[in-house]
């Protein structure tokens, strides 16, 4: 994939493998990434860190908090703050979430690099 690759990003998900997984496929491509092992952290990492993050990747189901509160609670600090949520729900089952904005996407665990890939560098192009 031929992009410029730089950004702030922060992967929220309380699935070890699939942090380190996003953490590498966004680091080879030239992103700069931070973990957090569940919404809470994710959310007090997003917060003491501010203008520090150009994307977050949440997962929906969480221990402390669930995705979408990390959601709401981050635009509501940085609106302009690129979401993109990362779930085994099917949006077929979850109509929420098709909640999809300029902004903020849905993809479907599991994904594949490209997809990953694709998916933030469409975010951060995104204007909002």
């Amino acid at each position: 994939m031929s992009c410029p690759c730089k950004g702030r990003i922060l992967v929220v998900d309380d699935e070890p493998l699939i942090r380190e997984m996003a953490r590498e496929i966004l680091e080879n491509s030239g992103y700069t990434v931070s973990e957090a092992v569940d919404g809470q952290a994710g959310l007090d990492l997003f917060l003491e860190s501010p203008g520090g993050f150009d994307l977050v990747i949440l997962d929906l189901v969480m221990p402390r908090l669930h995705g979408f509160q990390v959601m709401d609670r981050i635009l509501q600090a940085s609106p302009r703050t690129r979401i993109l949520i990362s779930s085994g729900f099917s949006p077929d089952t979850r109509p929420e979430l098709t909640r999809a904005t300029p902004t903020t996407a849905f993809l479907a665990k599991p994904y594949r690099s490209k997809d990953l890939l694709e998916q933030v560098s469409r975010l951060l192009a995104a204007e909002g």
